[in-house]
């Protein structure tokens, strides 16, 4: 069963090395359907979980978009979310990957791996539903794969109801790279050190489905303190403020999406 991946690689909530891979997807549902997709991918959770164990995975999460107030200035865009939900199925290598996670070749084995795994958890009659409902659902799914190219310090463990950040962004020039890893890196982990932010991290583009958004090049994913604010403590120097000036306009970031975590196993 192969599949189009994304490869957010070192994500600090997935507690991944880069040498990981992560498929993504991007789900708009069509209407009305929130609450039932949701029991449909907790049933699928505790077939991720055993699928763990038997390693064939590393981990699995579903976070559900939040949009802002309008008028929001960051992230950009956010207060009109191009989706609903956000699902990562993050595996130690490619071949693991490439694999059919153990949960069998067909639907009917899959579904029998499934109920298999939701034994004493679900009725029967529950899960015969929203196998039923499986094709509902969604109204547009995208995904991308991406590669791992620099990251943060990170700092604690996640958990249900933590937020998330997530930016598209596009590369306008060679330099992008370095301005992130060798000066806006640095800038984030002081915020770490000061408690303002728990994670970044920069991944690059190698792959997407047909109909995901074409001018992005990375994607950035980062998580910021909840009971902090950010400050202006001290005056940037003539160098900074020109390090900052040149390494933004290296970039341009599209849009950016507030994600909370509805579920996980990892």
């Amino acid at each position: 069963m192969k599949k189009i991946v994304l490869s957010i690689l070192g994500l600090f909530i997935f507690n991944i090395s880069f040498s990981q891979a992560v498929w993504m997807e991007e789900i708009t549902l069509n209407e009305g359907m929130e609450k039932d997709y949701i029991k449909f991918e907790n049933m699928y959770s505790s077939a991720h979980e055993k699928v763990q164990k038997a390693g064939e995975k590393a981990g699995w999460f579903l976070f559900k978009v939040v949009p802002t107030e309008e008028g929001t200035q960051w992230p950009p865009n956010s207060s009109k979310p191009w989706c609903d939900f956000v699902l990562f199925n993050i595996f130690s290598d490619d071949s693991q990957l490439d694999g059919d996670w153990g949960m069998g070749s067909n639907q009917k084995e899959t579904q029998a791996f499934v109920r298999k795994a939701n034994y004493g958890k679900m009725k029967n009659s529950e899960m015969t539903r929203l196998f039923k409902m499986a094709n509902k659902f969604r109204k547009k799914s995208t995904s991308y794969t991406l590669r791992g190219v620099d990251s943060t310090i990170d700092i604690g463990p996640i958990k249900v109801g933590d937020r998330a950040t997530l930016l598209g962004v596009e590369q306008l020039n060679e330099d992008y790279e370095r301005y992130e890893s060798e000066f806006f890196k640095t800038y984030h982990n002081r915020q770490i050190t000061n408690g303002i932010r728990l994670a970044w991290y920069l991944n690059k583009i190698s792959e997407r489905s047909d109909n995901a958004y074409q001018p992005i090049t990375h994607v950035i994913f980062e998580r910021f303190n909840p009971n902090t604010q950010p400050s202006n403590n001290s005056e940037p120097t003539f160098t900074e403020e020109m390090m900052s000036k040149n390494g933004q306009a290296s970039r341009k970031i599209h849009g950016g999406l507030i994600l909370e975590l509805v579920n996980f196993k990892q």
